[in-house]
């Protein structure tokens, strides 16, 4: 699908959000072809903050926060990369780049907060887009393929090269 009409969509993704209807958006695509440039675009257009996490370079303690004693309780942090109305603002974009790239424990770590917009204790606030990227395997680069669990859980669009759209 061309770069232009992905924005159309994600475009409408995001603002669904905010109404609770907010689908999952995963972007395939060779290195290059701009699929993070795309998400970045949406967030500028709507002037809301844009959460870049590349999964590629995380553990899956990065996402799920550490554990620590509160008395005879075990609570876990909540790691300050998620959104939170309070210091990032109501709105705005997650963007979990790279997810193909993430070893099978990171993704794992993701399915929650894919799915149910949770992640533990910590929920996804409610006009936050979730949005993710990745390369497929023939692209030679470092992917990993995407489990069933995790594919069921996203739209899946595949961004083509486009001179046009390079263009403009």
């Amino acid at each position: 699908m061309r770069p232009s009409h992905i924005e159309t969509i994600l475009d409408r993704e995001f603002e669904s959000a905010a109404d609770g209807y907010h689908t999952p958006v995963m972007l395939w695509g060779p290195p290059g072809v701009g699929k993070s440039q795309i998400v970045a675009k949406i967030a500028q257009r709507h002037a809301v903050p844009l959460i870049d996490i590349r999964l590629s370079q995380m553990e899956p303690t990065d996402l799920r926060g550490i554990p620590f004693r509160n008395g005879q309780l075990v609570e876990w942090s909540i790691p300050a990369v998620l959104p939170d109305a309070e210091r990032h603002g109501p709105a705005g974009i997650l963007f979990l780049d790279e997810i193909t790239s993430a070893p099978p424990s990171v993704s794992a770590a993701a399915y929650q907060l894919i799915l149910d917009r949770r992640l533990g204790e910590y929920t996804v606030p409610d006009g936050w887009a979730i949005f993710a990227a990745g390369n497929r395997q023939g692209d030679r680069g470092v992917t990993y393929a995407m489990p069933a669990p995790l594919a069921n859980r996203f739209t899946h669009y595949e961004v083509e090269v486009n001179l046009d759209d390079w263009v403009d």
